[in-house]
């Protein structure tokens, strides 16, 4: 896992930052409701006191992602989002972002008004600047839980629309803050309660064969990183998420590989990874499948189908193997990759045939 952001996903401490920020919203939130109905006594004292810490944690997690996000921007939203889509993520992220900011400063603003101490788990006090203040105190009471409820339904748009980008939009925007468990050079594993995993072995291929000057040539990938999680009992509830280094191509011509990698073509420097995403795979015959997913090269993301061959073979002793082979035909235009001086067809062909060759072996 990657710690800095890349033009498709969010590395390890953009993470970090975006689900430890959650995690303590969804505890403040409750805690702070519950602990208002308490009576006066102990048991609520220190629940406020929790309240206080939390909330205090919360605005060093907010500012440290502001800071990380300033020299780590977030990967951009995909092109193929209708703009007013793409203007409501933005105004709802930052409307989520300035209302968790306004709530915790009102929070504070309220202890120091109410003369309390504001301390952080006990190791130190954070300093008031303002005096007591009654009129002040519950002004802050009321915008403090105005907001709570202005959060509340920020969070059920967030949340809902990421739902609606993973299953029903099937596109991975979800997914690049989730995370995976990634294995270089691929990994092919069912669902965790099942208890099986595949690793895919050296030998696996992932290639691209393309036409120069009339005449065939083949290039392959030799990094990339797969999850693909597969029952061949419930194919339909399987999913594929590939990530491909584009600076790991290898046509066995240096100054061809250079091209391939430059700004007109892959752009590998401004996007080091491609990636397919399926969250749907139909069985059309026995040891045949279809992946339904979305490729995305460059920034420019298509719907896909990937025919597969895949066979299983059943071993108890050493573990089962399994083998997958299967290829597409794409448009090297439809995905930006004829640019400048190699937007014509008449030295490298439009089409390019990806082709896929797994071979993996049961993990024990």
């Amino acid at each position: 896992m990657r710690l800095r952001n890349n033009v498709q996903t969010y590395g390890l401490v953009a993470r970090a930052f975006h689900w430890g920020a959650a995690l303590l919203v969804f505890i403040l939130l409750p805690l702070g409701w519950y602990m208002h109905e308490l009576p006066l006594g102990l048991a609520r004292y220190r629940y406020v006191e929790w309240h206080k810490s939390l909330g205090l944690l919360l605005l060093i997690l907010m500012l440290g992602r502001s800071l990380w996000r300033a020299f780590n921007p977030p990967p951009q939203l995909p092109d193929t989002l209708p703009r007013w889509e793409l203007l409501a993520a933005k105004l709802t992220h930052w409307a989520l972002y300035g209302a968790l900011l306004l709530q915790v400063s009102a929070g504070m603003a309220l202890v120091w008004a109410a003369n309390s101490p504001l301390l952080f788990f006990g190791w130190f006090a954070v300093p008031s600047p303002i005096d007591a203040d009654k009129p002040l105190r519950h002004l802050m009471e009321e915008a403090h839980e105005l907001l709570a409820f202005v959060i509340v339904l920020l969070l059920l748009m967030h949340i809902g629309a990421a739902l609606r980008h993973h299953f029903i939009l099937k596109n991975d925007i979800l997914q690049r803050m989730l995370g995976m468990f990634l294995i270089v050079g691929g990994a092919i594993g069912v669902r965790p309660a099942e208890a099986a995993m595949w690793n895919v072995q050296k030998s696996s291929q992932l290639l691209f064969h393309f036409t120069q000057s009339s005449l065939p040539y083949t290039g392959k990938f030799e990094q990339f990183e797969a999850r693909i999680d597969f029952d061949p009992d419930r194919p339909e509830e399987g999913r594929i998420n590939v990530m491909i280094d584009m600076a790991s191509l290898d046509t066995q011509n240096s100054e061809r590989d250079t091209i391939l990698r430059s700004a007109e073509m892959f752009d590998a420097e401004k996007f080091p990874q491609a990636q397919f995403v399926a969250d749907k795979i139909r069985a059309i015959a026995p040891g045949k499948y279809e992946a339904v997913g979305i490729l995305t090269i460059r920034d420019i993301s298509q719907a896909l189908i990937l025919p597969f061959d895949l066979k299983i073979e059943k071993d108890a002793a050493n573990g089962d193997h399994a083998s997958a082979a299967g290829s597409i035909a794409i448009s090297r235009r439809d995905f930006g990759l004829a640019r400048g001086q190699w937007e014509a067809a008449d030295i490298v062909a439009d089409e390019v045939k990806i082709e896929i060759r797994l071979e993996a072996a049961q993990q024990r």
